[in-house]
């Protein structure tokens, strides 16, 4: 997905709307209709009126076929209703998809420093709130704008038809009603962003706190994540008290407005009914078009709350799409990579200025070779094989692998060129066949097994109920730490890799396990070339070559 970052603004989410052109102009069509159908129903009122006050036909109708297509105008007015608000909530469900789905794609096409920068619950609640907003704005919203235009300026021409005066009053009311709104409407706009931020956060403190919750309960957090979650929610409360109490004064307000120009009509009308300048037909259809001539008011006093929320919304949704993705489907990239000798020179990182992680590499590591970088956590070991997968950018300095600089390489051939096995093991919720099969779906349940086998895996696997159809639960929730270990390597072996990076590779293996799997490695890496990042001194005894990190170069252990 490509987006023009550069010109992006509010308008750009209007292009949604523009793909179902059609189907938005068959719904305000449907309601322009019913729009008119709305107009003439004062229009009949009236006549039905003289029909019966005044004992006269219309068009040869009596008064009870005059009721009989009065009623045919409701029921023609409530289909016409249904098929509109059908058609435009299904084009909204559509959009709401359509952007959900386009703000996923380009999330997960973010670089890895976005993820750790933001919290997941406030990036779910980009994808659940957020769209949400914008879609229903632009599908319920914007669209609902011309029949209450048309409403409004075809009540106030019919009723200029029947007394200019009456109607005169009515649009002296208008600028009163608007100046009302905005007077009032200002507070509205930064309630509406800090309730919406306020929802983000909370959504962010359940997913972290549910994300850990063993965390939680071994050291008795429950109360204090509680009052953590129940303080924010106690905030978005204050926030709404405010802006209800707003619209709570806004809505009786307005109602006065309405009310007392409706009176004022009615008592200006019965002055006129008085003196014979209106009949009691026209007086009826006058007092019903006031009556339609209120109902879009009503709708325009919530638009402008309406607007400033869809606007507070699209500002957090284009922060994000205005962020660069990584160019993983760059077509100019180098599609072939030749050799696996890999090349740091010069290669220097920081994640702030004031703190040099690495600096000034300069390591050639052979091909076939396998290096084991030895160190304490924090000296910066796992970002060598982050800056090698390209999840982050050095400061200086080029990665080369064969004579290659990987930042020539298309990001997604690089990446399946090298096997990945991290220390935060991820695991998706499925079974333990799907999970080593997940970067190479197509793969046979024998090329499973067998690269199971390889990584240790398959005697655990074998004895449980349910074998490779055993559920391993989010995030592998039902495995232990050394059996989710295993399973992240036989994932890894199963893409096979050219170059294969291992971080921390038994970390959650015990002691008995570490001799075996140090045994296996042994035999599984002879021809691939292998970085493994450890702190345990056990894993030196596969190394062809063993590093550390000292003052962010590294250097050889004789």
């Amino acid at each position: 997905m490509k987006t023009n970052t550069n010109k992006m603004s509010f308008f750009y989410f209007f292009s949604f709307l523009k793909q179902y052109k059609k189907g938005v102009l068959v719904v305000i069509f449907l309601m322009v209709l019913e729009s008119l159908v709305s107009l003439s129903v004062p229009w009949f009122a009236g006549k039905f009126s003289k029909s019966v006050l005044e004992n006269q036909k219309f068009f040869d109708f009596g008064y009870k076929w005059l009721a009989l297509i009065w009623l045919s105008l409701f029921i023609l007015q409530a289909i016409l209703r249904f098929f509109s608000t059908y058609k435009i909530n299904f084009i909204g469900a559509q959009i709401l998809t359509q952007l959900s789905c386009r703000l996923y794609d380009h999330i997960q096409l973010l670089p890895v420093k976005y993820f750790n920068n933001n919290k997941k619950g406030e990036t779910l609640a980009l994808l659940s709130n957020d769209v949400s907003i914008i879609s229903y704005f632009l599908s319920g919203v914007i669209t609902s704008l011309v029949p209450s235009l048309l409403i409004l300026t075809g009540s106030l021409v019919l009723m200029a038809s029947i007394s200019l005066t009456i109607t005169m009053i009515i649009i002296c009311m208008v600028p009163a009603f608007f100046i009302l709104l905005k007077v009032l409407g200002k507070g509205i706009k930064p309630l509406t962003e800090d309730i919406v931020q306020g929802q983000a956060t909370s959504v962010a403190i359940a997913s972290e706190n549910f994300g850990v919750i063993k965390l939680v309960k071994a050291f008795s957090r429950e109360n204090v994540e509680s009052n953590r979650f129940k303080n924010n929610a106690y905030k978005i409360q204050e926030l709404r008290r405010k802006q209800l109490k707003i619209q709570a004064i806004l809505s009786p307000l307005i109602q006065l407005l309405v009310t007392s120009g409706v009176l004022m009509v009615v008592v200006v009308s019965a002055i006129h009914y008085q003196t014979g300048k209106l009949s009691m037909p026209d007086l009826i259809t006058l007092l019903m078009y006031g009556l339609l001539f209120a109902r879009p008011m009503s709708a325009l006093a919530n638009l402008y709350g309406q607007v400033q929320q869809a606007l507070g919304a699209s500002k957090r949704l284009i922060n994000v799409f205005n962020m660069s993705p990584e160019p993983i489907d760059n077509a100019e990239g180098q599609q072939n990579i030749s050799g696996n000798m890999i090349s740091f020179k010069n290669i220097s990182f920081s994640y702030n200025s004031n703190d040099i992680l690495l600096n000034n590499v300069n390591i050639d590591i052979k091909a076939g070779e396998t290096l084991v970088i030895l160190g304490q956590n924090g000296k910066g070991k796992t970002t060598v094989l982050h800056l090698l997968m390209r999840f982050i950018e050095p400061s200086t300095g080029v990665i080369t692998i064969g004579d290659t600089n990987i930042n020539e390489i298309n990001l997604s051939v690089l990446r399946k060129y090298i096997g990945f096995v991290s220390q935060d093991i991820a695991l998706c919720d499925g079974t333990i066949m799907d999970n080593i099969a997940y970067g190479y779906p197509q793969a046979t349940k024998e090329e499973i097994k067998t690269v199971a086998i390889k990584a240790g895996a398959h005697e655990f696997i074998n004895e449980l109920e349910l074998g490779y159809k055993t559920q391993v639960g989010e995030n592998g929730v039902l495995l232990s730490g050394g059996q989710r270990q295993r399973l992240s390597l036989a994932r890894a072996l199963l893409a096979k890799p050219s170059i294969l990076l291992l971080d921390e590779p038994t970390s959650m293996i015990d002691k008995e396990g570490k001799q075996d799997f140090n045994s296996q490695l042994a035999t599984l890496l002879k021809d691939q070339t292998v970085i493994i990042v450890t702190h345990e001194k056990h894993l030196a005894e596969i190394a062809d070559r063993i590093v550390t990190i000292d003052n962010g170069k590294l250097v050889d252990i004789n």
